[in-house]
């Protein structure tokens, strides 16, 4: 009798990515919110070469494990203040739902940044036809964020702050 060999799909996806005929990537992103944003900052390993922090960002996985990716990511956040002065305090519901609801809009991501990925701010506003708000679109990297009001930028960068001041805690002494 022959000799059958089976494969899975898992394996032949590996194969061929191993051989180089298949590829996929996500190259960018993009996240609108709007009114409180929740936020979570976890760190795990603190203090040792296998260290990371976690940070959730609304429907956004965030992982950092260097202080100074952290620090750049958060000053440069920080520094889109007076860009962010343009928009409304918080947007009323019907408003927000009609910010937030233009898409197609991504329910969910996982990210690494390491280094420092280039960070813009930028004011969009839209056509005087149209009843959306002015938006700060945020780029970190391949991740881009649209922030609808002046809620959502604070409780962002709340997050990106604590995310610094917790890589701080945790960096290892040069040896």
């Amino acid at each position: 009798m022959g000799k059958t060999q089976g494969i899975t799909t898992t394996e032949t996806a590996l194969a061929e990515e191993n051989a180089g005929r298949a590829l996929s990537s996500v190259s960018t992103l993009a996240v609108r919110v709007a009114g409180f944003v929740p936020t979570r900052v976890d760190m795990r390993f603190a203090g040792t070469p296998q260290q990371q922090l976690g940070i959730t960002l609304g429907a956004v996985l965030v992982y950092v494990s260097m202080h100074r990716t952290a620090a750049m990511i958060a000053d440069k956040w920080a520094a889109a203040a007076p860009l962010a002065r343009d928009l409304s305090h918080a947007l009323p519901q019907g408003r927000r739902d009609a910010a937030v609801a233009a898409g197609p809009w991504l329910l969910s991501a996982m990210v690494r940044f390491a280094g420092t990925p280039a960070v813009t701010a930028l004011m969009l506003t839209p056509a005087p036809s149209r009843d959306v708000p002015p938006l700060l679109r945020m780029q970190v990297g391949p991740v881009t964020w649209e922030l609808a009001d002046a809620v959502a930028y604070t409780s962002m960068l709340n997050a990106w702050r604590i995310a610094e001041d917790r890589l701080a805690c945790g960096q290892t002494p040069p040896h």
